[in-house]
């Protein structure tokens, strides 16, 4: 726990056992007598977004009174194919992929395999976490799956000709398994600590992560639409991936399937949310007690903003104080919405197949909360402090030397940080570069300069900026620096790679 108590948080999830109701998958469903709300403003949304190319395919599920009261596909799933977006087709999940990622670690917590709150790497039977920055035992699977594990951030997309460079997940932590800060002290959305789960339940299950979810969460909860990125055949059925100006983007892949790879359908995302509600999903027998789902959701880290991670998802609450979780999602050709509400049996999911359909989606969910929730408001998925102008005190003026490590790459560096807003740093023999876009988010500098790491992923991919984060440790400055390469809307890579550094 950090920063405040969080037992306001902990809900109670015993809403009644209460099956959802399965509705068709093609066709509108107003169902008057067991819902007031009128959807007919929020399909006209959907439908001129679509018209006016700012979407391609939209899903949508809605929860009230803990069941399913509408769920409806619009536009195409692919329209190359002329195949038509239902509720049922598989989408892309990109990180909504997270919290079935933490489920399925809790299935072996709940078989007494796993403890959330062991070192990470008391668990790891390959890799382990390597420590520099920090004390690597003192991350636990807890905060690996709630972002405050000390691990980076990190993502890279790989097409269907780059297989052979896709990593294992302990290959991945071998060289990209440095912590960057000290554990619990920094909140960083870490794709490579949703790798490091992934390893730890292969490790344990001695299975592939995909089948281990697919055989503990997706088939017992009846989510027949949904599977892992690595079924081949049924991604090339899935909804394809679309670009801002509705052109076809290529199949690809991550760096860290656990973190982004399930496909799944408006339906089984509202079944999802139904079981995390605590609601018996198809079978009489649940996958996980309610207090199982407890720990899935207790805060772990809370921000400022009063948003927290959880195990798998994010907290917050409406402007009266209503708990709620949610979830986004969001690749090249992917922005998806997932929020819900126990207390209230209220939850919307959006999912889309369109590069910048994030503000449909997000406009979707937010008119239909807010027609059952007034006090609703919209959260933004970050626990991390709001940036401000970068004054440099005492504490970062000066020059700093030490190392640049990861993926290879073991570089020395050079940082200066004057007393006004100027800065430069040098990596290696190259000439020492201007950092621009200078700030603070609560006690880390960051900031932006050009450079070039000497790493083979970095080279591969054309990394030319370099985006810093930096937190003062005693004596020292530790962060990363993530050299970034591609378009966001397409094929990118964010690749982190650590810095310790000493005054000189």
């Amino acid at each position: 726990m950090n920063r405040r108590e969080v037992t306001k948080w902990m809900l109670s999830a015993s809403i009644g056992s209460l099956a959802a109701e399965r509705l068709s998958a093609s066709t509108a469903n107003f169902h008057g007598a067991h819902s007031s709300a009128d959807f007919g403003s929020v399909r006209d949304r959907i439908q001129q977004a679509i018209a006016r190319g700012d979407a391609t395919g939209v899903a949508i599920a809605v929860i009230e009174g803990g069941r399913i009261v509408w769920e409806e596909g619009f536009g195409w799933a692919n329209r190359e194919a002329a195949l038509k977006a239902t509720s049922h087709t598989p989408f892309s999940m990109a990180s909504i992929t997270k919290p079935f990622t933490t489920t399925t670690l809790m299935t072996l917590v709940a078989e007494g395999r796993l403890s959330l709150d062991t070192p990470a790497n008391g668990t790891l039977l390959g890799s382990k976490i390597i420590g520099k920055n920090g004390d690597a035992n003192a991350a636990t699977v807890r905060m690996l799956g709630a972002h405050v594990s000390g691990l980076p951030g990190m993502y890279e997309s790989y097409g269907d000709d780059e297989a052979k460079l896709v990593r294992s997940p302990n290959v991945l932590l071998e060289e990209y398994g440095r912590l960057a800060y000290p554990p619990a002290t920094c909140y960083e959305y870490s794709n490579i600590g949703y790798a490091a789960l992934g390893a730890i339940a292969s490790g344990l299950t001695q299975s592939e992560f995909g089948p281990l979810m697919h055989r503990a969460v997706l088939s017992p909860l009846g989510l027949n639409d949904s599977f892992f990125g690595s079924d081949n055949v049924r991604v090339r059925n899935a909804a394809k991936r679309y670009d801002p100006l509705g052109h076809a983007i290529p199949h690809c892949t991550t760096s860290t399937p656990a973190s982004g790879e399930l496909y799944a359908s408006a339906h089984d995302l509202a079944q999802f949310i139904l079981f995390n509600m605590g609601h018996r999903v198809h079978s009489p027998a649940t996958i996980l007690s309610k207090t199982d789902i407890d720990e899935l959701h207790r805060p772990v880290f809370v921000g400022p903003s009063g948003v927290a991670s959880t195990f798998g998802w994010f907290a917050s609450h409406t402007a009266s104080g209503v708990p709620f979780f949610f979830k986004i999602g969001g690749d090249p050709g992917v922005a998806n919405r997932m929020f819900f509400v126990p207390s209230k049996g209220l939850a919307c999911v959006v999912v889309t197949n369109q590069s910048n359909a994030g503000e449909l989606a997000y406009s979707v969910c937010d008119e239909v909360m807010t027609s059952k929730l007034p006090e609703w408001r919209r959260p933004i998925e970050d626990c991390g402090s709001p940036s401000t102008p970068f004054i440099a005190d005492t504490s970062y003026r000066g020059r700093w030397i030490g190392v640049l490590e990861d993926g290879g790459a073991n570089m020395p560096i050079v940082l200066d940080i004057g007393s006004g807003q100027s800065a430069t740093l040098a990596i290696g023999s190259n000439r020492a570069e201007e950092i621009t876009e200078m700030r603070t988010e609560g006690e880390a500098f960051i900031g932006t300069c050009s450079g070039r790491i000497d790493s083979p992923d970095a080279i591969r991919v054309g990394a030319k900026t370099l985006k810093l984060k930096l937190l003062s440790s005693g004596d020292r400055l530790v962060g990363r620096v993530f050299a970034i390469a591609g378009d966001p809307n397409f094929k990118n890579a964010s690749l982190p790679y650590v810095l310790n550094l000493s005054r000189s």
